[in-house]
């Protein structure tokens, strides 16, 4: 279990499904597909749990999900970051001038791997395993990381397909809730966004409940595979989704208190990004592992696109850098590169320079390392510094300011020694913990999400004439909130093409 996606087993995993991922994604409509390749022993769900984390991770052919688009897509679309410029990976989510025909997608890839849990958590309940008995410990953890795993991408579905939950208490149309195999001709329509939630929570209750996840007892003891840490840390960004407050801080405080996790010292915080730091795993609670060129997601992953060796697509925001380097003690800008000096054949600047000087635009969360690529950084989905964020903004939510406070100053106290960026008691708000949550996940897709469930209203730029670094963009998208018809995606044309319901449903606008 502790041999991680690119063992023997991983890549019998990986020749076994590949062709699976095509027959996936040329069905129609993609939520519905054959079961192939039964699972009736231990090995067999070993296996196909290796595929379905190898699902989530991704390759240089399918990037929709946490392979790139993913960690871009809340990226971009908010103020924090952009794309450098017209024509980049990024630019369709960044300039939000598509419609139904063009709009960027993520469906297919995410469906694929709740089919693949599906097939997991199918074959165990059904009493399909013929040697369980002999392995009940190891096929049991296998299970719950499955019902994880699917409650971590239905919940990522409907962030992007639905609206916010506290825009309507979950009332509008979220995504379709798949739990089951389904087959080809299976026409699935849209759940509430409620119905979603509940469907992620109980997924993640039970997983938990069941006591059969690791229970890491040490930082990186179960590196890669969802862990009893993890489920309980997404269980809190969930509920911190919802506004269940007192859910969100009762998990954030469990996993600060109890796990083995700690926060990255201010020396160590650059540094750690690397995989290969020896304080790299301190605060990581659940991370898609690339350690090798078999499976990664080469020049098409974010490692490659937010890096200027690599594609240079995306960059930080001017209203960023300088927000950020107010403070010139905080250690988070030296994840934030400049750009490198480099010279023309003439001798002259590159037109890169020439625009940025020497401001820090590039995120270095995927740094070039010690392996000297940027491509076989690991993909963070779960730190221990977002455990903080929630414990502070939860508490604040629900009165707790003296909590809120406490939270707050761990993480700041981590990141910089000007004392006077901690808060009291008395001083400190919600505007204040969401600033600190900017600063410390840019970069890891969640300022979108973040800004939208919160009802904030993002701002690229709002004078033609002080854009900062943007380029030019649709007066709509300069400034918009949640009620902006393109913060939802369009539910994918073929979808809606090959699935009746589904045409019926489709998000306004559209």
């Amino acid at each position: 279990m502790k041999t991680l996606y690119k063992s023997l087993a991983l890549t019998v995993a990986v020749i076994g499904l590949s062709s699976c991922v095509n027959e996936w994604l040329d069905l129609d409509p993609s939520t519905g597909a054959p079961s192939s390749s039964a699972i009736v022993t231990y090995n067999d769900a070993k296996t196909a749990m290796y595929g379905m984390y190898d699902g989530l991770q991704g390759n240089s052919t399918y990037t929709e999900y946490y392979a790139a688009r993913m960690f871009y897509y809340g990226d971009v679309r908010g103020d924090d970051m952009q794309a450098r410029t017209q024509g980049m990976r990024s630019s369709s989510c960044y300039e939000m001038r598509y419609g139904e025909d063009d709009a960027p997608s993520i469906w297919n890839v995410p469906y694929n791997v709740i089919r693949r849990a599906n097939r997991i958590i199918e074959a165990v309940d059904n009493g399909a395993i013929a040697d369980k008995d002999d392995y009940e410990a190891e096929v049991n953890s296998i299970y719950a990381q499955a019902k994880v795993v699917r409650a971590l991408v239905h919940f990522d579905l409907v962030k992007i397909y639905g609206m916010p939950y506290t825009a309507d208490n979950g009332a509008s149309l979220g995504i379709p809730i798949v739990t089951t195999p389904l087959t080809i001709d299976a026409l699935e329509g849209r759940k509430t966004v409620a119905e979603v939630y509940t469907q992620v929570v109980k997924d993640l209750t039970d997983a938990i409940d069941m006591n059969a996840l690791p229970v890491s007892t040490k930082p990186g003891e179960n590196q890669g595979y969802i862990d009893q840490w993890a489920a309980k840390a997404l269980l809190s960004r969930v509920y911190l989704y919802m506004n269940n407050d007192k859910g969100a801080f009762d998990m954030a405080e469990d996993v600060i208190k109890n796990s083995p996790y700690q926060l990255w010292a201010m020396n160590q915080y650059a540094a750690a990004w690397d995989k290969s730091d020896a304080n790299h795993t301190s605060e990581m609670i659940f991370e898609l592992i690339n350690s090798g060129s078999d499976d990664w997601a080469d020049r098409e992953g974010i490692g490659y696109l937010y890096n200027e060796d690599g594609y240079a697509d995306a960059i930080c925001t001017k209203s960023f850098v300088d927000m950020l380097s107010q403070d010139a003690n905080d250690v988070r800008i030296n994840v934030i590169l400049p750009v490198q000096m480099k010279q023309n054949e003439d001798g002259t600047p590159s037109d890169m320079y020439k625009t940025y000087g020497d401001n820090r635009i590039f995120i270095d969360k995927f740094p070039m390392g010690s392996e000297g690529d940027m491509r076989l950084q690991n993909l963070p989905i779960l730190r221990l510094s977002e455990m903080y964020l929630n414990a502070a903004e939860a508490a604040m939510k629900l009165g707790n300011t003296s909590d809120a406070a406490y939270y707050l100053n761990e993480l700041i106290q981590n990141r910089t020694t000007t004392s006077s960026q901690q808060v009291t008691a008395s001083n400190v708000s919600l505007e204040r913990i969401l600033l600190e949550r900017r600063k410390e996940l840019v970069g890891e897709g969640q300022r979108f999400f973040d800004a939208m469930r919160n009802n904030e209203t993002i701002v690229r730029y709002e004078d033609e004439n002080n854009k900062g670094w943007h380029y030019s963009l649709n007066a709509d998208s300069r400034k918009f909130d949640r009620t902006y018809f393109r913060a939802l995606l369009p539910i994918p044309v073929s979808e809606v093409n090959a699935n009746s319901v589904l045409r019926e449903q489709q998000n306004p606008g559209y």
